[in-house]
C-alpha cells in the first residue's frame, strides 16, 4: 500500500515537472485556486452548499471506475484495497469538509464525509455513459465524449437557472448560464492523439476555424434554451444577458486556441495561470487570444501543412 502512494507522489512529481514547476508550490497554487473558486460560489450563489456536496461526489464518483479499480484489485489484498480506496476518498473530501464547516454547513459537511466513506466500496461500471444519446454525433468528439461524462452539469445548472427565475435571483440565473459555457470549455481540455489532427485535410486556419463553428453549434444546442428562459424572464437585463452569452463564446474559442498552442501537450502551468487571469481581464483576454492563435499556428503548421 505504501508503493501505491509513493508512486503517485512520483506522477505527481513528473507532472509538475511537465508542467514546469517544482511539486511543493503545485500543490500550494492548487490549493489557492480551490479557495478562490469555492470564495467566488459562496459568494455569487445562496446554493454553494448543494453545489459543493455535487461536484464532491462526482469527483468521488471518479475514483470508483471499473477500469481504475480492477487493477488496484489484481494489485493488492482485499484489506489494502479498501485501505487505498478510503484514503483516496477521504484525502479528496477533506478540503471540501473543512471549507464546509469554515461556512457553517455543519450538517451537510457531517454527511459528505461517511458518504466519502462509503463510496469507496461502490464501483462505478459507466452504464449511463456507454447508452445515453447525444446530438453531437456529426462534430469532432470533445462534445460527445464531455456531454456524456458532464450531463448532470447541464442538469444543475438549468435547474439553478430555474431556481434564479423562481426567486427573482439574476446573479444565480447568470451564473448557471456561464456554467453551461465552463463545462464546455472543460471538454477541450483532453488532447488528441496527432493522427487526429493530421487526418483534417485543411490548413490550420481552416481547422481552428471548423473547432470553432462546431463548438458554437454543440454549445448553442445545449444553452439556448437557458438563454431564451432568461431573456424572457429577466427581460429588463436583455442586454447583459445577451453580453454574457456572446462572451461565453469568447472564452470557448479561447479554450481552444490554448489548448492548442501547447500541442501535442498540455498546457504549462505559466500558460494556464496567464489564460486562466486573461480570462478575469478581457483586454489581456484579447491579447491572450493573439497569442494562442500565434502559438497554435506554429504547432499546428508542421501536422497540418505536411
Amino acid at each position: 500500500m505504501n508503493y501505491y502512494f509513493k508512486l503517485q507522489y512520483s506522477r505527481l512529481r513528473r507532472w509538475s515537472v511537465l508542467m514546469g514547476i517544482k511539486s511543493g508550490l503545485l500543490l500550494i497554487l492548487l490549493l489557492l485556486i480551490f479557495i478562490l473558486l469555492s470564495e467566488f460560489i459562496f459568494y455569487k450563489t445562496e446554493y454553494a452548499k448543494w453545489i459543493y456536496a455535487i461536484f464532491l461526489i462526482s469527483l468521488t464518483l471518479k475514483l470508483c471506475e471499473t477500469k481504475r479499480n480492477d487493477i488496484l484489485i489484481s494489485t493488492f489484498s482485499s484489506k489494502d484495497y479498501v485501505s487505498i480506496r478510503i484514503i483516496e476518498n477521504n484525502a479528496l473530501a477533506i478540503p471540501f469538509i473543512i471549507y464546509l464547516f469554515i461556512n457553517a454547513e455543519i450538517l451537510i459537511a457531517a454527511i459528505l464525509l461517511p458518504m466519502a466513506v462509503l463510496l469507496a466500496f461502490y464501483r462505478n461500471k459507466n452504464l449511463i455513459s456507454k447508452t445515453i444519446f447525444t446530438p453531437f454525433k456529426r462534430y469532432p468528439f470533445e462534445f460527445i465524449v464531455g456531454f456524456r461524462k458532464t450531463f448532470w452539469v447541464f442538469g444543475l445548472a438549468y435547474f439553478l437557472i430555474y431556481k434564479a427565475i423562481v426567486v427573482d435571483n439574476y446573479n444565480l440565473g447568470l451564473f448557471g448560464l456561464l456554467l453551461i459555457f465552463l463545462t464546455c470549455m472543460y471538454y477541450y481540455q483532453k488532447v488528441e492523439h496527432e493522427y487526429f489532427v493530421w487526418i483534417f485535410s485543411s490548413g490550420t486556419k481552416e481547422f481552428l476555424w471548423g473547432k470553432l463553428v462546431a463548438s458554437i453549434i454543440c454549445v448553442t444546442i445545449l444553452s439556448i434554451l437557458a438563454l431564451i428562459g432568461m431573456l424572457i424572464c429577466f427581460s429588463q437585463n436583455w442586454l447583459i444577458t445577451i453580453m454574457v452569452y456572446l462572451v461565453g463564446y469568447v472564452f470557448l474559442g479561447s479554450m481552444i486556441l490554448a489548448k492548442y498552442s501547447a500541442y501535442p501537450y498540455e498546457m504549462n502551468l505559466p500558460q494556464g495561470i496567464f489564460y486562466a487571469f486573461s480570462l478575469f481581464l478581457p483586454p489581456l483576454l484579447i491579447i491572450s487570444i493573439l497569442i494562442f492563435y500565434a502559438q497554435s499556428k506554429r504547432k499546428l503548421d508542421p501536422i497540418l501543412e505536411c
